[in-house]
């Protein structure tokens, strides 16, 4: 049922009322400062629109409200202040951001502010700029609960400083309040954008992949029934509900599909069904949109399309698996140095590669390789690790000649821990080995001439080397 609350306490003017700020609190909590009852714990930036006034190439705004911690926005190097905002689509009244940096960084504090609008074009402040704490051990999550709540269409992060690198970063935007126009959605997070799916059939470029690329402006369609449409989250998760969504545009016609739920454990070889064939009517007066409740700890989950009023196969805009990760470890690599750490040619360099827990379950052992200039160099064995803890490996890599070299690690190379995450096993040196010459004499021959140039048959040549110690000692003299 759509509703609206009785009334909306507007934005206007540069301050809202104040800010309580709670620190680094668990996600269910409430501020002692809010007289109203807490909003339902719904997420209204996840999966909205973001934007940044700049970002890294590699970390667009848009893994800012993506649902997965492990990835983030930055912005561009050495450039401040710099911020990120979301579009919540319509006026909400909000009243609590989290924001998120990935689990196994390393602690470090940003200096932010929050400002919030109604058209995109005119902030206010909602909360004054202030250093805030990014620690590991409260999984990298902060907090901040505002004093009454303020109707804001845009949310906005702009951040001046950050002590652990030169950038502005956010994993993950969130933003808490009352939902007015829609219904609250299932709980937990879409844990299918963007995971590998496949399908049994597609027709011309409406292919599977289009079904979890987060946009309902691309669809799968199979080329006819029964057909399979199956999403590989990575791991088990806790399931609430599935969701099924067409383009919500009007050309898009009421149709009917009929569709059966079937899921697969991450220790499972076969499916088997959550939910059975039904047929669900989609309406653009909906929202195109049709939600199936299912419940259980389930790795892959499949869409059975056996039926479809509209269209010769099933159709698809948007498979979305809403849910939360189920206890499982997360191995990430924090520090990558060496020793010695200034060697020279004859030394033996040992890559040392600190690897951690940051999951919710003990990891099994397993191992670390270490690459220099892209190949792999040497690998060491990883204990058994509880959640938050670490263990530094050892990685003999031999010797090198003299020069600088790129230096990198990754952590179970070969998928044998079934992780939260699998995209942040790895890590590159911020700094390049660089390997001097060995102590002592080094001689090398730069060039070798003849008197006369074009000597005549018989004439006497006399022969000039010239030779460069290139080494660090002199050399004596020799013949």
């Amino acid at each position: 049922m759509r509703w609206r609350p009785p009334s909306r306490r507007p934005l206007t003017g540069v301050v809202i009322a104040g800010l309580v700020t709670t620190g680094l609190l668990p996600l269910t909590s409430a501020s002692p400062a809010q007289a109203a009852p807490a909003a339902a714990d719904v997420n209204l930036a996840l999966g909205r629109p973001a934007t940044a006034g700049g970002s890294h190439t590699e970390y667009p705004a848009s893994r800012a409200t993506d649902g997965a911690q492990a990835s983030y926005w930055e912005g561009p190097a050495g450039s401040f202040p710099q911020w990120v905002q979301v579009d919540l689509g319509a006026a909400r009244d909000v009243d609590r951001v989290v924001l998120k940096l990935p689990t196994g960084w390393e602690s470090r504090n940003q200096t932010l502010s929050l400002q919030g609008s109604t058209d995109g074009s005119g902030f206010g402040t909602l909360a004054a700029s202030a250093v805030r704490v990014f620690d590991p051990a409260q999984a990298n999550t902060v907090s901040i609960a505002l004093a009454s709540p303020a109707d804001v269409r845009y949310v906005r992060v702009s951040v001046s400083g950050n002590t652990g690198w030169n950038a502005a970063q956010l994993s993950e935007l969130e933003v808490y309040g009352e939902d007015g126009d829609t219904e609250p959605p299932p709980a937990g997070t879409n844990l299918a954008r963007n995971k590998p799916v496949e399908a049994t059939s597609s027709v011309q470029s409406y292919v599977a992949a289009n079904a979890t690329d987060d946009s309902t402006a691309t669809y799968w369609e199979a080329a006819g029934h029964p057909a399979d449409l199956t999403v590989k989250l990575g791991a088990d998760a806790d399931l609430s509900a599935v969701v099924v969504k067409l383009d919500p545009a009007p050309v898009w016609a009421a149709r009917t599909q009929g569709i059966q739920v079937l899921g697969r454990q991450q220790s499972a070889s076969g499916f088997i069904s959550l939910v059975a064939a039904k047929s669900y009517a989609f309406s653009p007066a909906s929202g195109n949109t049709v939600t199936i409740p299912v419940s259980g700890r389930w790795a892959d989950v499949r869409l059975r399309f056996s039926s479809n009023t509209g269209a010769p196969g099933g159709q698809v805009a948007e498979f979305q698996v809403v849910g939360t990760a189920a206890p499982a470890p997360d191995l990430t690599v924090t520090t990558l140095d060496w020793t010695p750490a200034a060697p020279s040619e004859r030394d033996p360099v040992t890559v040392r590669a600190t690897v951690r827990n940051a999951g919710t379950a003990r990891s099994a052992a397993t191992t670390v390789e270490a690459s220099v200039e892209g190949t792999v160099a040497g690998s060491g064995a990883v204990p058994a690790l509880d959640p938050g803890a670490s263990a530094t490996v050892g990685v003999g890599t031999g010797t090198r000649p003299a020069g600088s070299y790129a230096v990198s690690a990754v952590v179970d190379p070969r998928g044998t821990v079934a992780e939260l995450d699998d995209s942040n096993n790895s890590r590159a040196a911020a700094n390049r080995l660089v390997v001097a010459r060995a102590p002592g004499p080094d001689l090398e021959v730069r060039s070798i001439s003849t008197s006369p140039a074009n000597p005549a048959v018989g004439a006497p040549v006399t022969f000039t080397v010239a030779v460069h110690n290139r080494g660090t000692t002199a050399r004596p003299p020799v013949r």
